[in-house]
């Protein structure tokens, strides 16, 4: 009987520390908060785009802070680095990707406790070309770069709060087009925006015309390397047929 309370009182106190642990690892798991993102894609004229994305995130602590600049001053970082910082610093787009850079910033107009990490890249073929005459092409959107969503819904645009995808056309690109409507923002001709909360698929498409002197130079290109190709068939022929004449009269004397 007298064992009893010492017993519910060390029972207690290994509860509470129990408690704590937790309440601290759960404060270490949420310790980086995520404010913003956003990816920006410009599609060049051959359907690759340059993609910048950004994630702007809460460094909760002056530790978490200090962690942050120590990996500012290693110069050399990957985004496996950088991603314990926001699981938003990745590749949103897939393929060949070239030309990575990676640029990490405190954000003090935001407020003290705020930083970013910005990754920049060029990717191929965004956009799949078919040609639809002589002088149009028609392009559309390869949904399977898109990396927003899962691994089992890779194709779908997958936007939580305060994220943003922006898709920039070529500036010649005719006939844009996006299926379907709803959940898309269209500030300019050749510019669609996706703003999040949103999850869904589309399709985008657009057209580029190949300028008519640029396919009449195309064509006289074409005729001149042709022509030329003769030229020398020729050239070869009355080198040979010289060639025979002088050994044919040499024979004869």
């Amino acid at each position: 009987m007298g064992g009893s309370p010492s017993f519910s009182l060390s029972f207690s106190g290994k509860a509470f520390c129990f408690l704590v642990a937790v309440a601290l690892l759960a404060c270490a798991c949420a310790a980086y908060t995520d404010y913003s993102f956003s990816v920006a894609a410009k599609v060049d004229a051959d359907g690759n785009a340059h993609v910048v994305e950004k994630s702007v995130f809460n460094l909760d602590t002056p530790a978490e802070q200090k962690e942050f600049e120590n990996y500012q001053g290693l110069g050399k970082t990957t985004i496996a680095d950088w991603r314990k910082f926001s699981k938003n610093v990745k590749y949103h787009f897939t393929g060949s990707v070239t030309n990575p850079r990676i640029i990490a910033a405190r954000e003090f107009q935001l407020g003290h406790a705020f930083a970013s990490v910005s990754v920049e890249y060029d990717v191929a073929e965004v956009f799949d070309a078919e040609k639809k005459g002589s002088r149009i092409t028609r392009y559309a959107l390869n949904k399977d770069k898109l990396a927003f969503g899962g691994a089992e819904s890779k194709a779908e645009i997958s936007l939580g709060n305060n994220m943003k995808f922006e898709l920039r056309l070529p500036a010649d690109a005719l006939n844009t087009e996006v299926v379907p409507k709803p959940g898309v923002s269209i500030p300019e001709r050749d510019t669609f925006v996706w703003q999040g909360p949103i999850v869904g698929t589309w399709d985008v498409y657009y057209e580029r015309e190949k300028p008519l002197s640029s396919e009449v130079n195309e064509f006289f290109a074409q005729l001149y390397e042709q022509l030329s190709s003769w030229w020398i068939l020729l050239f070869l022929l009355a080198a040979f047929l010289v060639l025979s004449a002088v050994k044919l009269l040499a024979g004869r004397k």
